[in-house]
């Protein structure tokens, strides 16, 4: 329930000494007892009406002298937060049926909240639910909300969302947990649309929060709404709302998913300028392949470079020596090379093909020639390898 409230100390029960209504009286004798009690509360002194309410207990007689001991029991117990026995209290002068209809149903709505303060959810319920059908012209947002959490905590979720949507429509502006609860309610039963509608209202109520947005975003995509998903996140990042890493990184990727490389890439880069993102190999790996996608060549070699900087792998370097390649930046291409085959001790003929060829365009020739020699003696590079080497010679003999 969270915070615990307090409940006042109803006096105005102990004020009505001899007769309520025609049908509700204290003898003279069961008035004789109460009286000491009456006085004490009239002059604050609590723990002196609750002994003398206890002395006198079992001399009562009428019911309705009965009623109204056990009711004040209860009463001062809930000013001492005694729920426990507050509950004990209420719950046999309730029993009674003793006391005048309107403080039969008050004490009902009382019992019905300390029930749920003390967590007792399925009492909580049901004396809940016996008070609203009494009194339905008296029920307050509060009395809903209360319901609508007692269900919640016994997970019955399609029950949570009549009483959390009346506490909601009764407020100009509800809080935002209310509005939480509602939502949880649709996820638990697995309604996305209902649950992404009500987020969307929380969010029009509390825009400023950027959880607010991350779980429209989350909610959006659980519901196969990705158009949808990749708006909201675009949204809150160009207001500055979503301004987190995880921000950015999950926006560069979605727009990568939605086929929009180039600003996915720019994301990246304002993250790591503002230094929002570090640059290390989650962040390079994915920037490099924004750039790849986007066919911005020069950017993907510079983001391939730092990557290889920071996490130097094989996949990399190839990656790097293929667009410096296509750039015909041939120096950087042949150091890139050079470094994928000393990773290994092995002769990695596909690479010596390519450092083959870089050693061409630089008019490396023997270098280029020892290279494509490798390259020829491996069965797959042969024939490739065999078609530069006969070109290099004719290079050579012009």
């Amino acid at each position: 329930m969270g915070k615990v409230r307090r409940f006042r100390l109803l006096l105005c029960w102990l004020v009505w000494p001899m007769c309520v209504s025609a049908n509700v009286q204290l003898s003279q004798h069961d008035y004789l007892l109460l009286k000491p009690a009456f006085t004490a509360i009239d002059k604050g002194e609590l723990k002196t009406a609750y002994q003398q309410l206890i002395s006198v207990e079992k001399q009562l007689r009428g019911d309705y002298a009965k009623a109204l001991l056990l009711s004040n029991l209860g009463q001062l117990e809930l000013q001492w937060e005694n729920y426990n026995k507050a509950i004990t209290y209420l719950r046999q002068s309730l029993q009674l049926q003793a006391l005048p209809e309107n403080q039969q149903i008050s004490l009902r709505r009382t019992l019905a909240q300390l029930y749920c303060v003390q967590a007792q959810w399925r009492a909580c319920i049901r004396e809940m639910k016996q008070w609203m059908q009494l009194q339905p012209e008296k029920i307050s947002e509060r009395d809903y909300l209360m319901l609508a959490q007692a269900y919640s905590e016994r997970s019955q979720w399609r029950k949570v969302i009549a009483p959390i949507t009346a506490a909601i429509n009764r407020r100009p502006v509800a809080p935002q947990n209310w509005f939480q609860l509602k939502v949880m309610a649709y996820v638990q039963l697995k309604q996305w649309a209902k649950a992404i509608k009500t987020q969307r209202r929380l969010l029009g109520h509390y825009p400023a929060k950027a959880d607010n947005w991350r779980y429209l975003v989350s909610l959006q995509l659980q519901g196969g709404q990705y158009k949808a998903a990749l708006a909201s996140q675009r949204i809150g990042y160009e207001r500055g709302i979503l301004s987190g890493a995880a921000d950015y990184r999950l926006l560069a990727q979605m727009l990568l998913q939605a086929g929009i490389p180039f600003h996915a890439g720019k994301v990246l880069e304002k993250g790591l300028k503002t230094g929002l993102l570090d640059a290390n190999e989650k962040t390079l790996r994915l920037l490099s392949h924004c750039w790849i996608n986007a066919h911005e060549k020069k950017r993907a070699a510079a983001a391939l470079v730092r990557l290889n900087t920071v996490s130097p792998s094989d996949k990399g370097l190839r990656q790097l020596a293929s667009t410096q390649i296509q750039l015909q930046d041939w120096r950087s291409a042949q150091r890139t090379l050079k470094k994928l085959i000393h990773r290994t001790k092995s002769e990695r003929p596909e690479v010596q093909l390519l450092l083959g060829i870089v050693n061409i365009q630089l008019k490396r020739f023997e270098e280029a020639r020892q290279a494509l020699s490798i390259a020829a003696k491996n069965k797959n590079q042969q024939p490739d390898a065999e078609r530069w080497i006969h070109y290099l010679e004719q290079v050579q003999s012009s």
